[in-house]
């Protein structure tokens, strides 16, 4: 699949895309919005979109966790897109960008749904099953 990916910058156009396709593909299919939610701390987090034909197609977002761990957020692909290699295209991504500021591990909060896909990429489950926004979701972590 031919994506390019680019930096997301908080409160622009793009950012508001981001927005609607996470909403898309995270809450709506639950009932819920995801503009009902405080989304202030998106600001701080460095943001990336996969864009095809110039139609953002996933997110991917990274921050820290501490000095030795970072954290993956909102990786959130529309439907027709996934099973295509683009989940993992992504994760190879911001874990490259993770590596070279010096982290040694990287952690996310998964969906249960998702946790085989993680397992391919060499994630460990480190957490009882909890629901988040009603949906069941473990932590993990991976060495880089």
């Amino acid at each position: 699949m031919n994506v390019t990916i680019k930096p997301i910058i908080y409160g622009t156009q793009e950012y508001e895309e981001s927005v609607d396709l996470r909403n898309e593909v995270f809450r709506k299919p639950w009932g819920l919005d995801i503009r009902n939610e405080d989304l202030s701390s998106d600001a701080t987090y460095e943001m990336f979109g996969a864009y095809k034909d110039d139609k953002l197609i996933a997110t991917i977002f990274l921050t820290e966790d501490d000095d030795e761990t970072a954290r993956i957020k909102s990786v959130a692909i529309f439907d027709e897109y996934r099973g295509k290699g683009l989940g993992t295209y992504l994760m190879d991504y911001v874990e490259d960008i993770a590596r070279k500021k010096g982290y040694k591990k990287v952690a996310l909060m998964g969906r249960v749904s998702a946790e085989v896909f993680y397992h391919k990429l060499g994630y460990k489950t480190i957490s009882e099953a909890y629901d988040y926004n009603t949906i069941p979701h473990v932590d993990m972590i991976k060495d880089l």
